[in-house]
């Protein structure tokens, strides 16, 4: 049976999204193609922060009082309190307030410039834990807001994947900013690669890595600064929950590779929070096995599944 692949990318969820499909000859690929672009885009409009009439802005509005939500948002706030207990509290989805403080206020898509999205820079940052949820609601404390940026992606990715697996198709990747999730293996029957850009040197990689077929989650955070639609932004848009301010560390690009693309985005972020001289043993109390640190000079890593490692790169 001939395997083929497929790939679309659209602009989605403040950046970039690819989706990589392997199928045979018996599968659409228009046919999944579109159906996966809905969820993205309903995804969109149901959880951007930058959207007054998205179910996060209305929940965020409503801050202090108990709000009946969807079970998708319920899914995604019990993933949330999952890794909120998992990284004793270096994951906190209440820093919005000092992310938008930081200027990242309005959106850098093109599309939403224009919208006024809500400002919640006067607002408190609080302990994760304040965070309360039912069966099918959830409330936060009076004057504080939750971004779902650290996990929204990774989960969103995932659920993608679970879809694709449902649906049968013999590989993909799915690539939301940064949040990759993969399954299977290439129109070869080879495993999937997925490269890692050089923080040290511009338009070079850093590592490459050979994907397991079974389901597999990357994601890269990154401290470089970032340019917004009406400029330049203050600082990098990783927040020290412990200072609200933008974290103090030496890495530039933090990969970290999990079984779940939300894990990864998380771990990923945490371990740019903590720097290159804690994140390896960070990471490896949450049994991560391969990462890929980067600061300004040095590339290190562990490598279960990196590959191709070049003499500039050292074994953490």
């Amino acid at each position: 049976m001939q395997l083929t692949r497929h790939t679309q990318s659209q602009e989605a969820l403040g950046g970039t999204a690819t989706i990589g499909l392997i199928i045979d000859e018996s599968q659409n690929p228009n046919e999944l193609f579109s159906n996966l672009w809905k969820q993205v885009f309903q995804f969109e409009r149901q959880f951007s922060r930058f959207l007054p009439s998205s179910e996060l802005s209305r929940f965020n509005a409503l801050s202090g009082t108990k709000m009946l939500i969807s079970p998708e948002f319920a899914a995604i706030l019990r993933e949330a309190k999952r890794l909120i207990r998992k990284t004793k509290g270096l994951f906190n989805p209440f820093i919005l307030p000092a992310l938008q403080r930081t200027g990242y206020l309005g959106s850098a898509v093109a599309e939403y410039v224009d919208d006024e999205a809500p400002d919640y820079t006067s607002r408190s940052v609080v302990a994760p834990l304040k965070l309360e949820l039912g069966v099918d609601w959830a409330r936060i404390p009076f004057g504080t807001a939750i971004d779902l940026g650290g996990c929204g992606k990774g989960y969103l990715a995932d659920q993608l994947g679970l879809y694709l697996r449902n649906q049968g198709v013999r590989g993909y990747w799915v690539e939301l900013s940064g949040d990759i999730a993969t399954f299977g293996t290439d129109e070869n029957r080879q495993h999937l690669i997925i490269s890692v850009k050089n923080a040290t040197k511009r338009g070079t990689l850093a590592e490459v890595i050979v994907c397991p077929t079974t389901p597999f989650g990357i994601a890269t955070s990154g401290t470089f600064s970032r340019v917004s639609q009406v400029g330049t932004l203050r600082g990098h848009h990783i927040i020290d929950p412990k200072t609200s301010r933008p974290a103090t560390t030496d890495l530039k690009l933090a990969t970290v590779c999990a079984s779940s693309a939300v894990a990864a985005d998380v771990l990923a972020s945490c371990a740019i929070i903590v720097g290159s001289r804690a994140a390896p043993k960070m990471l490896e109390s949450h049994t991560i096995k391969s990462w890929v640190l980067q600061t300004a000079s040095k590339v290190s890593y562990n490598g279960k599944y990196i590959h191709n490692l070049s003499s500039e790169v050292t074994n953490a």
